[in-house]
């Protein structure tokens, strides 16, 4: 069985380094960790990870920390490709998962306590960004290692997103281009998360600047309302789920229209194909936060996104 003197050999370093490499200690720079990690998968050596958390009084666990959703609320598949991209990129860690969720804001809050409290979780993924929430001046208040999906809303934070507002003027460039509409409908929730602000803003700049009409249609929360359905040719969803939302629960003729929604989930591709697509990358991102996470050197990444008809 290898020894943590076996992987110092190979790797080239002090045993003291490799130990240090392998317990991810922010003074180790980048590239030795990476070539200690390369020697010890080579040779079949695994940290005692019990020992670890003991020694060092943290967990290898990352909290993720959802948006505060109701009871009724659809799963987003969005999260569900960030998680999958976020287990692969923790496995070398070997760093597992918690999930905190919650249905009000001080159910989430207390979840999230209960992770640093009782589990020793030091080390949190965001998925979402609000000013003056509790939750992340929590995050802040115990200088919690954390990234943020999305723009934060503080200075300072670290964080991976995508540029909303871009996508937003290009997806409006293309659907108005390919399909050749004049009155697109932008279609988003009661929440009107900051993300989906960005990319309307991006789509209303692409219709001013070519003299289009733009309608803005918000979908109510309980989805017993019914919204007025007339003056638009075409259909810009903030994301598949209220695409999904709006066209099942309003008038059948919606489906027919051209439409474009961000996210390219399996599931929409599946019911509607012909819905145009802006893949985001989700995987990517999730991925690039846990870069983050471990390298608080870096403080920010944008991540790239692709239309797909």
């Amino acid at each position: 069985m290898s020894t943590i003197k076996d992987v110092a050999k190979k790797a080239g370093v002090s045993v003291s380094t490799a130990s240090r490499a392998l317990n991810d200690n922010h003074r180790i720079s980048q590239a030795t960790k990476e070539r200690v990690r390369t020697a010890a998968k080579k040779l079949g050596y695994r940290l005692n990870y019990n020992a670890k958390n003991l020694t060092s009084g943290e967990s290898n666990i990352v909290g993720l920390i959802l948006p505060v959703t109701g009871q009724e609320a659809f799963a987003n598949p969005f999260h569900l490709d960030l998680m999958r991209g976020i287990a692969a990129q923790l496995a070398p860690f070997h760093y597992e998962m918690a999930v905190a969720i919650g249905q009000t804001t001080d159910e989430l809050l207390s979840h999230v306590h209960s992770l640093v409290e009782n589990a020793n979780v030091t080390k949190f993924l965001v998925f979402y960004s609000l000013t003056h929430d509790p939750v992340i001046d929590y995050l802040r208040e115990k200088k919690l290692s954390f990234v943020i999906i999305g723009q934060p809303a503080a200075a300072g934070d670290h964080f991976v997103d995508s540029n909303n507002h871009l996508a937003g003027y290009q997806a409006a460039a293309f659907l108005c281009g390919q399909r050749q509409v004049k009155r697109p409908a932008f279609v988003m929730s009661t929440d009107q998360w900051p993300y989906e602000q960005e990319r309307f803003a991006g789509v209303q700049q692409f219709v001013t600047e070519h003299h289009l009409m733009l309608k803005k249609l918000v979908l109510p929360a309980d989805g017993t309302k019914r919204l007025v359905v007339d003056d638009f040719d075409s259909i810009i969803a903030s994301d598949d789920v209220n695409y999904l939302r709006f066209v099942t629960g309003h008038d059948d003729r919606l489906a027919a229209l051209p439409a474009l929604c961000f996210n390219n989930s399996r599931l929409l591709g599946m019911i509607m194909p012909q819905v145009i697509k802006v893949d985001l990358l989700p995987r990517l991102i999730g991925r690039s936060a846990v870069e983050l996470l471990f390298q608080p050197e870096k403080r920010s990444q944008l991540v790239d996104f692709k239309i797909i008809e």
